[in-house]
Formats: C-alpha cells, sequence, structure tokens
C-alpha cells in the first residue's frame, strides 16, 4: 500500500520533531522568560558582543561543574547552569547572523583584543 503522498515531500525539509521540546520548555523557556523580566520581550534579537556571552558562558560553566551548582541563584526564573550556557551558544549564533560587526572574537577584523 502506497502511503500518501506528503510523506514523499519531506526531503529537504528541517525535521523539527527531532528537537527535544520537553527539555527546551523546562530548560531553555525559563532563560528567555529572564531576558523579558531583566530587560524587555526578546531583547536577545538585537545582538551581543562574542565576549559577552562568552563570559557569561564560562560562568554558567564554572558554577555548573566546579562548584556543583545546578541552578543559578541570581536567577529570577531559577534556571539552570547549563540552560545559561544554551542561551548564550543560541545568542552567538544569533549575533553572527545578524549583527556580525558585534563579533569581537580576538584576531577578528576591527577587533582592540590584539
Amino acid at each position: 500500500m502506497n502511503t500518501a503522498p506528503k510523506n514523499n515531500i519531506q526531503e529537504g525539509k528541517p525535521r523539527l520533531s527531532l528537537l527535544p521540546l520537553d527539555l527546551l520548555e523546562k530548560y531553555l523557556v525559563p532563560a528567555y522568560e529572564e531576558g523579558v523580566i531583566k530587560y524587555e520581550r526578546e531583547s536577545w534579537r538585537g545582538g551581543f558582543h562574542t565576549s559577552v556571552l562568552v563570559d557569561a558562558a564560562l560562568r554558567h560553566l564554572t558554577e555548573f561543574f566546579w562548584l556543583n551548582e545546578d541552578t543559578d541563584p541570581d536567577s529570577p526564573t531559577g534556571k539552570h547552569h547549563l540552560a545559561g550556557v544554551l542561551f548564550c551558544c543560541l545568542s552567538i549564533l544569533n549575533t553572527l547572523e545578524t549583527r556580525p560587526e558585534l563579533d569581537d572574537r580576538p584576531g577578528r577584523a576591527g577587533d582592540d583584543h590584539n
């Protein structure tokens, strides 16, 4: 028996069903909600200097790994430190896509770290 024709046209389309939506909702949404509380809705879309996000991600990793701390005590949403790392990484990707002039990694054109 043949399947519905739509089954044959999925190639090349993103397979969003592969995303762990339960984990994204549980961990990543609070990280984004924190931005709404502290700043404004979708303020992350404005971009960040990559150095700011790398510093924040490393702080979250340090607190999670070396200090054995799961939840960020400074977070109004009680976000997990690893969700903070994910937020930082996704925000770096957003910045690279939408605001490449904010990419201040050492050795980049216009870099003042040299």
